[in-house]
């Protein structure tokens, strides 16, 4: 069985290739928050700040593979 946290960072893993799979899409991540807070029920601050910590790992990864 897993543990709460080991189901975290799978989750969190599997946003990221998600995410970095099919882009970012700026213009419709605040309409894609709303829909996952309305489905999960967990609130929209509680995803936003998943979603800056996400992408905040995403780009520094991107950067750090460029040599930036």
């Amino acid at each position: 069985m897993l543990t709460k946290e080991r189901k975290g960072e799978i989750a969190y893993a599997l946003w990221k290739y998600r995410l970095k799979e099919q882009g970012i899409h700026l213009d419709a991540v605040e309409r894609e928050i709303r829909n996952i807070a309305q489905a999960t029920h967990i609130p929209k601050p509680e995803l936003r700040e998943f979603m800056r910590e996400v992408t905040s790992d995403l780009l520094t990864e991107t950067f750090e593979k460029t040599g930036e």
